[in-house]
C-alpha cells in the first residue's frame, strides 16, 4: 500500500495537507493551492509536475539531483569527466573546458542513444538472465534424470548380482550332489561284498556245527582241514575289500570373491560427484550490434578484420606504476595480466574488467601461455625457471633451466620457449628438452605457436617470423606500419595479430 505524500511548502508551515503534484525539479508535493502558487512563480512555472500516483511508480527510483560533497543542486555538466557538478564544484574543474549547462546537456535526454543504449543493455541482460534460469532449471531436471538413471543401475546390478548368485547357488548344489551320489556308490560296493563275506562266513560256521554232530572223526578231521582252507581264504579276502576301502570327508569352502563381499560393510558402490566450471554465458548486448569494418592493408595483405572496444581495464593509476608484459584470457572469460612492476603476484579480472583476485608467485612474472582451463606456464624476469600454476589449488610445478626464459607458448603437450643464448628450446612439461630451434635470439622475446607453426617478433629488425615446429623458416615479414613488434597472437584460421611497441 502506498504512503500519503505530504505537501512541502503546508509542512513548512506546520500544516499538514496531502500533495496532489509532484515536482521532479524541486523534488517535493504540492497542495492544489500551493501548485498554483508554483506554478506562477516565475522561477518554477517551467518545472514539471506530475501527479502523485505517478510519482509513486517512480519515487523508489534513486536518483539525485543535489550534490552530496556540497548540498546544493546540480546545475552544470563536465563533459571531460562525465560529471554532474553543484555551483560549488566549478572551482575543481577550472581547467576543464567542456563545462555546459545541465538542462542543455539533458535535453531530449529521453530520445538519447543512451538511454536507448541502457534500454537494449537491460534487455539484454535480462534476457541472459532468463536463458541462465532456463539453463539451471534444465540442468537441475538433467540432475534428477541422473539421480533416476543411478538408482535403475543400482537396481539391475543387484538384480543381475541375485540372478548369478542363484545360478552360482545351482551348481554348488549339483556338485554336492554328484559328489554325494559317487561316494554312496562306493560305500554301497563295499557294503555288497562285507555282506556276501558275512553270509558265507555263517554258512561256514552252520557247517562246522552240522559236521560236530553228525560226522564221524575222520570225517571232523578231514572237514576241519577244507574248512579251515576256505575261512583263510575268505578272511584274506576281508582284508583285501577292507584295505581298498577309502572313506570319504565332504566339506564346503566358499569363494574368497564372494566372501570378501561380506566385508562391504559401508556402500555397494561409490557415487561421485564432479564439480565443473559453468557454462553459462553473459553475452554483451554491444556485441551482437553492426560492427565497423576496418580494411588493413600492410604490403601484400588485404584483410578486413572486424573489431570492437569490448572492455577496458584500468590496472595502474599512471605510466610509472605500471608495467604489463602480457595477459591471457582464460576459458571462463576472466583475464590474467602480467605486470613485473606489481611485485610478485598476478592480476586476475573477470569478464567485465572487475578485480577478482591476486595470484601469488616466486617472482616478477613476464610471460605466460595457458595450458589447460586452469593451468598456466610463466616466466619470471631475469631468472632461470619456469613454473607451472594449477590456479584452482595454487599448486606450483618448479622446472629449472640454464638460461633466462623470456617468452612461452604451448602446444601439444609441449612448452616452447626463447631463452638467451640458445634460441627456441622446446620442452615436455615434465622439463625434458626435446630440441632447439636455433635462431637470432636477440631483441626476441614474444612467441605464438599453432597446430604446426612458430611465430616471433624481432624488435630490432622490425620483422615477424613464421617457423616450422622443427624450426625451417616459412616467412618473414617487414612492413614500416609496424615499429618494434613485440605481443604476437594467433587465431584459429592461422591470422596473426601483433602489437607494436
Amino acid at each position: 500500500m502506498s504512503t500519503k505524500i505530504l505537501c512541502g511548502p503546508c509542512g513548512y508551515e506546520d500544516n499538514t495537507k496531502n500533495a496532489k503534484k509532484w515536482c521532479t525539479s524541486c523534488e517535493e508535493g504540492f497542495c492544489e493551492d500551493c501548485q498554483k502558487v508554483h506554478r506562477s512563480t516565475k522561477m518554477s512555472r517551467n518545472h514539471k509536475l506530475i501527479s502523485v500516483s505517478d510519482y509513486q511508480k517512480i519515487k523508489d527510483v534513486s536518483i539525485s539531483q543535489t550534490c552530496v560533497g556540497h548540498g546544493k543542486r546540480y546545475d552544470l555538466y563536465c563533459s571531460l569527466h562525465d560529471k554532474p557538478l553543484c555551483i560549488d564544484c566549478v572551482d575543481q574543474h577550472k581547467s576543464c573546458s567542456q563545462l555546459v549547462s545541465l538542462d542543455k546537456v539533458a535535453a531530449n535526454a529521453k530520445q538519447s542513444t543512451a538511454l536507448a543504449d541502457l534500454e537494449d543493455t537491460i534487455s539484454g541482460a535480462l534476457n541472459n538472465v532468463g536463458k541462465c534460469i532456463k539453463n539451471q532449471e534444465k540442468s537441475g531436471i538433467e540432475f534428477d534424470k541422473q539421480e533416476s538413471l543411478i538408482k535403475k543401475t543400482i537396481q539391475k546390478t543387484r538384480e543381475k548380482l541375485n540372478q548369478h548368485l542363484d545360478l552360482l547357488e545351482q551348481k554348488l548344489i549339483q556338485n554336492l550332489s554328484t559328489k554325494n551320489v559317487n561316494c554312496k556308490s562306493a560305500y554301497g560296493e563295499v557294503l555288497h561284498q562285507l555282506y556276501l563275506a558275512d553270509k558265507k562266513l555263517n554258512q561256514l560256521k552252520r557247517e562246522i556245527g552240522t559236521m560236530k554232530q553228525m560226522a564221524s572223526d575222520v570225517q571232523v578231521f578231514l572237514g576241519t582241514r577244507e574248512i579251515n582252507k576256505t575261512v583263510s581264504e575268505e578272511i584274506k579276502s576281508i582284508k583285501s575289500i577292507l584295505s581298498s576301502t577309502k572313506y570319504f570327508e565332504i566339506k564346503l569352502e566358499i569363494n574368497p570373491s564372494v566372501t570378501s563381499l561380506f566385508e562391504i560393510d559401508n556402500e555397494l558402490g561409490i557415487v561421485s560427484l564432479t564439480e565443473k566450471k559453468s557454462r553459462l554465458e553473459f553475452k554483451d548486448v554491444k556485441l551482437d550490434q553492426a560492427q565497423k569494418h576496418i580494411a588493413v592493408h600492410a604490403g601484400s595483405s588485404n584483410l578486413v578484420i572486424d573489431l570492437q572496444l569490448k572492455q577496458k581495464v584500468r590496472i595502474g593509476r599512471s605510466a610509472d606504476d605500471s608495467g604489463v608484459t602480457g595477459c591471457l584470457i582464460l576459458h571462463n572469460g576472466n583475464i590474467l595480466i602480467l605486470d613485473i612492476l606489481k611485485g610478485n603476484r598476478i592480476m586476475e579480472y573477470d569478464g567485465q574488467g572487475q578485480f577478482v583476485r591476486y595470484i601469488s608467485c616466486s617472482g616478477d612474472p613476464y610471460y605466460s601461455t595457458l595450458i589447460a582451463p586452469d593451468q598456466i606456464a610463466v616466466t619470471y624476469f631475469s631468472m632461470n625457471k619456469i613454473e607451472i600454476i594449477h590456479l584452482s589449488i595454487t599448486q606450483v610445478q618448479k622446472i629449472r633451466t640454464t638460461n633466462q626464459c623470456e617468452g612461452i607458448s604451448y602446444r601439444h603437450g609441449k612448452l616452447y620457449v626463447v631463452m638467451e643464448e640458445m634460441g627456441i628450446v622446446v620442452l615436455e612439461l615434465s622439463g625434458k628438452i626435446l630440441y632447439t630451434v636455433t635462431i637470432d635470439f636477440r631483441y626476441v622475446s614474444n612467441i605464438a605457436t599453432s597446430k604446426d607453426r612458430i611465430y616471433y617478433t624481432n624488435e630490432r629488425k622490425n620483422t615477424i617470423h613464421c617457423l616450422s615446429l622443427t624450426g625451417q623458416e616459412i616467412w618473414e615479414y617487414q612492413n614500416e606500419s609496424i615499429a618494434l613488434p613485440k605481443g604476437i597472437a594467433v587465431a584459429d584460421n592461422q591470422d596473426v595479430f601483433v602489437v607494436g611497441y
